[in-house]
């Protein structure tokens, strides 16, 4: 263990090596609960201004790492980067969020849409990766995208959803279109992800934040054929499935092949150990518990670490179950890592 760095230990965790430390980062560690950020962000007022110039998005990426000793940086981005080119108005609101001008509703919409790719339309973010690299050697590097289903519906819905209604109806009503939309965002991600790999990225996370909206069956007709096709583009890079609320398509999920899967707090470590006991998991402290106090962020993510031990379940990953709140104090980020770094798995 002496010595080992965080981008050994967490490339030795995918591969099921053992190591007493457990690895661990957490999504959206950088941004706006850091001082640090909200100070820059003072001058770079604009979401696009910050995640477009390398310069400043490899400033942010390298922060929560400065502060925390984390052992994986992501890169300062946003899983919708491919639809900035596609020339539908995309805007990220302060205080709202996503916002598209003019939202894909009919089927000439689809056979109208730009396919852009990693290094005509978005060279700044394998740019930003690149310079990551050059100055954190001895860390992973978390590369980065949406998935088909989720892309699709912020281009249906115009916005975030709560529902995702309107992407259903699309789906339902134009099945012909909504799967040649699937068809190019896959494409489009496969090409994205390649770019990030090149340049440095260690292992790759897929965002599916909406699809949980979905039954089984939807899952099976409207992200799983397109999910499957991503992990399979990468056999020799790590992969990891993010979602929110999809205890319901666990199984169907793993059959799409990632590496790993951070599990959120719908499902215990457990539960998730007992249906898949060889699948990398990642997670699953609840963000709420980062606004707390620092005696119940030691107790909690104790009980995780413990659970996890207690599994003999190697191939695993620190994290939050979803990314972490602005709000969140820092001395509650600090004592989580803390607790991570200091805490040894039991001797096989």
């Amino acid at each position: 263990m002496n010595g080992l760095t965080g981008r050994q230990l967490i490339n030795g965790v995918f591969k099921g090596e053992y190591f007493e430390q457990v690895p661990i980062w957490f999504m959206r560690q950088a941004g706006r609960y850091l001082p640090e950020y909200m100070e820059l962000k003072k001058k770079y007022r604009t979401f696009e201004e910050r995640c477009m110039n390398p310069e400043i998005a490899k400033d942010i990426t390298i922060q929560p790492i400065d502060r925390f000793d984390l052992d994986a940086a992501v890169i300062f981005s946003d899983i919708l980067i491919p639809i900035y080119d596609m020339k539908l108005g995309l805007e990220i609101k302060p205080g709202i969020g996503p916002s598209i001008e003019k939202p894909i509703r009919t089927a000439k919409d689809v056979d109208n849409m730009i396919i852009t790719t990693a290094k005509e339309n978005f060279s700044y973010q394998s740019e930003a990766i690149k310079l990551v690299r050059k100055e954190l050697a001895y860390k992973a590097i978390v590369g980065f995208s949406g998935a088909p289903f989720t892309l699709a519906s912020y281009l249906i819905e115009g916005k975030s959803t709560r529902d995702a209604l309107i992407t259903k109806s699309f789906a339902i009503s134009k099945p012909a279109s909504y799967e040649k939309l699937l068809s190019n965002l896959t494409e489009i991600i496969i090409d994205q992800l390649q770019v990030q790999v090149e340049a440095g990225a260690d292992f790759l996370q897929i965002f599916d934040s909406w699809v949980g909206f979905l039954s089984p069956t939807q899952f099976r007709m409207w992200a799983k054929p397109y999910l499957t096709k991503i992990f399979n583009a990468f056999p020799d890079i790590p992969t990891i499935f993010y979602a929110r609320g999809t205890s319901h398509l666990f199984q169907d999920i793993l059959e799409t092949g990632p590496t790993g899967i951070n599990v959120d707090n719908t499902l215990s470590l457990t539960a998730a150990h007992e249906i898949s006991p060889n699948k990398l998991l990642q997670g699953n402290l609840d963000p709420a518990i980062l606004l707390t106090n620092t005696d119940i962020v030691s107790r909690e993510t104790a009980k995780i670490l413990q659970e996890i031990d207690k599994l003999d379940h190697y191939r695993y990953i620190f994290n939050l179950s979803t990314g972490i709140n602005k709000s969140s104090k820092i001395e509650n980020v600090a004592m989580m890592v803390n607790t991570v770094k200091s805490f040894r798995r039991h001797n096989q």
